[in-house]
């Protein structure tokens, strides 16, 4: 997980304070700086604050902390990645109601997910398989699955690479195109 960027440096000019224990960082004594939001989120910032007229400056959206390097910044560290880790794992995913599948049940749900995962394994079975006979039973298997479901799978979503469709779209017609005695 990426935290920031972690400088080391050396206070110049005044004492500043730590933001874990909030002691003060003398001069000229070594901590470190964390920076937590830089770049484009910064620049979004900064134009955001311009178009309401605010007056911001170059630092505009520019998020740091400054901890002693002994013990504040290993207990910073962790309390960060622990509640990143949390708030990362209690969104799981999607907000709901914004899929690109209809609302479905949890059976429905199950049952789709099932089916398509059969689809795939049988897609991956056509992809290594030569012989007609067994490539007519596997597209047959397939479209029936294609059936089941009430809805297609979105060719788009789906991860298959050009040759990779190109050679399935092959086999498909290959089996079209035998005679029905042989289907």
């Amino acid at each position: 997980m990426r935290i920031g960027i972690l400088d080391a440096n050396r206070k110049t000019s005044r004492p500043g304070e730590c933001w874990g224990c909030k002691n003060r960082i003398e001069v000229k004594e070594l901590h470190a700086v964390v920076i937590l939001r830089y770049g484009k989120v910064q620049q979004s910032l900064f134009k955001l604050a311009a178009a309401q007229g605010r007056a911001r400056s170059k630092k505009a959206g520019f998020k740091y902390r400054r901890l002693h390097l002994k013990d504040c910044l290993g207990t910073w560290l962790v309390a960060i990645y622990t509640y990143r880790s949390e708030a990362r794992s209690q969104r799981k995913g999607r907000p709901q109601g914004s899929s690109q599948l209809p609302q479905m049940s949890d059976e429905d749900r199950l049952v789709r997910k099932r089916l398509v995962r059969r689809k795939a394994a049988t897609l991956r079975l056509i992809l290594k398989e030569e012989d007609d006979q067994r490539l007519a039973v596997l597209v047959g298997r397939m479209k029936s699955l294609d059936r089941q479901m009430d809805i297609d799978v979105i060719e788009n979503m789906a991860r298959r690479s050009e040759s990779t469709t190109r050679l399935l779209n092959q086999k498909i017609r290959r089996v079209m195109e035998l005679p029905d005695g042989h289907r």
